[in-house]
């Protein structure tokens, strides 16, 4: 009978260093280390500095397990609210960076043509431009901008631009400052094995339907703006050799 007790015991205390474990974990270093991982930072020249960080999977479930902890949420509503944040996000259609341009002396900022200047690189030398940014990134910055850039997830043919192959990635910022002495600096931010496949069994990241659907959208809107380019440049064309022609039959009636 005292050895049951003693089994019970144990188990109980057994039970007891594994919950003192977890409640040890400490989510906030957790999140503090992940973004670390996934954040660049570059200084230029002590004029002004640009730092991106990665909003991919692993920051999201980081950020997720420190917002549960610190609201002390259940894990159902942990869930729901990992779901909700995916979907705010809209990480299932987007590679999001958080991008901040701060100045740190000298003239305000300018970015010029943040749109065309700002782009992503891959491995393979493949050139992404960004879907959306903030306002902000295309006028003067007294002391610092902030906000989120979106690039597509997929490729124009659908594909997904990151996979297990995918060595590297890395975000270009350019012509950040319209100081002749800076204007021509190129800042680069790589993210090393960017690839982190979302855990589809998980709800959170089941593909959403209405999300692929948008998408899709988004790319029929691509195509047509495509085919009126194609048929303006068509246009053009023809009106080029209707005047070529001319100046052929021009020159011939002068023989």
């Amino acid at each position: 009978m005292k050895r049951f007790w003693w089994i019970v015991i144990g188990v109980v205390m057994g039970i007891g260093v594994v919950s003192m474990a977890w409640a040890e974990v400490d989510y906030n270093q957790v999140y503090q280390e992940t973004f670390g991982k996934w954040t660049r930072t570059v200084n230029v020249q002590g004029f002004f500095s640009v730092q991106a960080t990665f909003w991919n999977e692993e920051l999201t479930q980081a950020w997720v397990a420190k917002y549960g902890k610190e609201n002390l949420l259940s894990s159902e509503e942990q869930l729901a609210y990992h779901r909700d944040f995916i979907q705010r996000e809209q990480l299932g259609r987007y590679l999001v960076f958080e991008v901040t341009l701060k100045k740190l002396k000298g003239a305000p900022l300018y970015p010029l043509d943040f749109g065309k200047n700002t782009y992503l690189v891959d491995d393979k030398g493949r050139k992404f431009f960004p879907v959306s940014f903030p306002k902000e990134f295309d006028e003067r910055i007294f002391k610092e901008a902030t906000g989120k850039v979106y690039f597509s997830r997929f490729d124009r043919a659908g594909n997904s631009i990151i996979t297990p192959e995918t060595k590297s990635l890395t975000l270009y910022v350019n012509k950040v400052s319209l100081d002749p002495n800076l204007v021509s600096v190129e800042v680069k931010l790589e993210f090393l094995n960017p690839y982190i496949s979302p855990d589809y069994s998980r709800p959170e990241w089941r593909p959403n339907l209405e999300e692929e659907v948008l998408r899709l959208e988004e790319r029929v809107k691509e195509l047509e703006l495509k085919k009126e380019r194609l048929n303006e440049e068509l246009k053009n064309t023809e009106e080029e050799i209707k005047r070529i022609k001319g100046k052929i039959q021009e020159l011939k009636e002068l023989q």
